[in-house]
């Protein structure tokens, strides 16, 4: 029954992504005034509609796990998104906007692309540019098609209720019967809350402290700590510090360092997380918080659940000897899928960087992540910037940190439209609005001359 509403779903969601983008006009609610209507371009509408909907993987295999019987949509709709986005350019009136994030992340492409030539497959090399290729399209094409607040807006408010729906139908029983694959797995999801935490906090701060905004906000930090998701919450608290440092700067010192204080609380004192988190030989001898202040803690008394002896099986294969320019892109998934050990995923998408692209391709995309927070933080600290601008970069470096920060031992690239999809698509939002903006001309005047 779930795989009849996720092919339906599929293609209602493909004719209307095709259907706004060759209309001329569209409706929607102004998000600023719930009692008007905005009259809005269908390329917006099309762009709304494709962001706000990136949670959704329609898919019967687990919402991405890759295990279970029946189809699975996620590689063709994957494919789709990024046709529909380069399509898009070719529709809208507006040019795409370049910026320092953007042109890192078109150097990283171009090395991807170059691996292609020594990886040992193809075909497998081709579907991991693809996973790679979907935040480059998604942010190029924002920054083409949103220009104005309130399409920024409603990029937030639909990708939040959306996110609502989607975390309902994990937490009420009986649902997922229907349901089953439509969205992404939890941990893809968690990541997303990321996202979705932050922008509720950031429109909190700059939309008139509704109460709704905070409550939301803090709602979404919930399903990491009851799932114990300890990769989603590491993403959550570095997520949340970018954006308070980005919005309080120096103040905001204080409150990160209470976040952290938060979260190495819930990692010591929640059983569920304490458990999952390290070994103990009894009840008598487990690690405590007395342990981490007198620096007690070794690697070996940290639960890995096997990541370890993944990573270094795939450094011995791929990486020693190929140091710096890795054994291709795809050759690990490649190697892992023909494995018959059962293992799909490497479950850290750093260790596959430097396994595939080597240390070249690990730093080219650690450069385009400082890049974007780099120009995010500039911008929101240049007073002549409007607040909306600024909104919109904070969120976008505050979900980027995040991304990277779970990328160290999950696989978010695998699960891009649900997760680096979204800070990504959020920069070349900013550079769109960005474009509008002047940057003020002074005059001195000074003994009679003008400067």
């Amino acid at each position: 029954m779930s795989g009849i509403i996720n092919l339906l779903i599929f293609l209602v969601l493909n004719a209307y992504f095709f259907i706004y983008m060759f209309r001329y006009s569209a409706r929607i609610k102004d998000p600023l005034n719930s009692s008007k209507y905005l009259l809005i371009e269908g390329t917006e509408m099309f762009f709304i509609i494709l962001f706000a909907t990136g949670t959704l993987a329609l898919s019967s295999s687990g919402g991405g796990h890759g295990a279970g019987g029946g189809f699975n949509l996620q590689a063709i709709r994957l494919m789709l998104l990024e046709v529909a986005l380069l399509m898009s350019l070719f529709v809208c009136q507006e040019r795409p906007k370049w910026g320092i994030g953007t042109v890192m992340y078109l150097i990283y492409m171009l090395w991807l692309i170059y691996s292609l030539t020594y990886c040992s497959s193809i075909e497998y090399g081709i579907r991991y540019i693809l996973k790679y290729a979907y935040p480059f399209v998604i942010m190029i094409a924002a920054s083409a098609l949103v220009r104005d607040e309130q399409i920024f807006l409603a990029l937030c408010v639909w990708a939040r209720r959306v996110a609502i729906v989607g975390a309902l139908i994990g937490f009420v029983p009986g649902i997922g019967f229907l349901f089953g694959g439509t969205f992404w797995y939890a941990t893809a999801l968690n990541l997303n809350y990321v996202t979705i935490s932050i922008m509720s906090f950031a429109l909190y701060y700059f939309y008139g402290k509704d109460k709704k905004d905070l409550i939301l906000a803090i709602l979404f930090v919930l399903p990491c700590i009851l799932m114990v998701h300890r990769s989603g919450l590491l993403a959550m608290f570095a997520g949340l510090a970018v954006f308070m440092f980005y919005k309080h700067k120096w103040i905001s010192l204080p409150y990160i360092i209470g976040v952290l204080a938060i979260g190495v609380g819930i990692v010591f004192y929640v059983p569920a997380f304490h458990d999952k988190m390290f070994w103990k030989e009894t009840d008598e001898k487990e690690v405590t918080i007395q342990d981490l202040r007198e620096g007690n803690i070794a690697e070996d008394d940290i639960r890995n659940n096997g990541r370890e002896a993944i990573w270094e099986m795939l450094e011995y294969e791929f990486y020693k000897g190929h140091e710096l320019k890795g054994s291709g892109i795809g050759s690990c998934q490649k190697f892992l899928y023909d494995n018959p050990a059962g293992v799909k995923q490497t479950h850290g998408d750093y260790v596959q960087m430097r396994c595939d692209t080597g240390q070249i391709g690990f730093w080219l995309y650690m450069l385009v992540g400082i890049a974007v927070l780099i120009h995010c933080f500039l911008v929101c600290a240049k007073s002549y910037i409007p607040d909306h601008i600024k909104c919109c970069a904070m969120i976008a470096a505050g979900a980027l940190a995040g991304c990277y920060a779970a990328m160290y031992s999950e696989n978010v690239v695998t699960y891009t439209m649900a997760s680096t999809g979204y800070p990504f698509a959020l920069y070349g939002v900013m550079l769109g609005m960005l474009s509008k903006v002047q940057a003020p001309t002074y005059q001195y005047k000074e003994r009679g001359f003008n400067f």
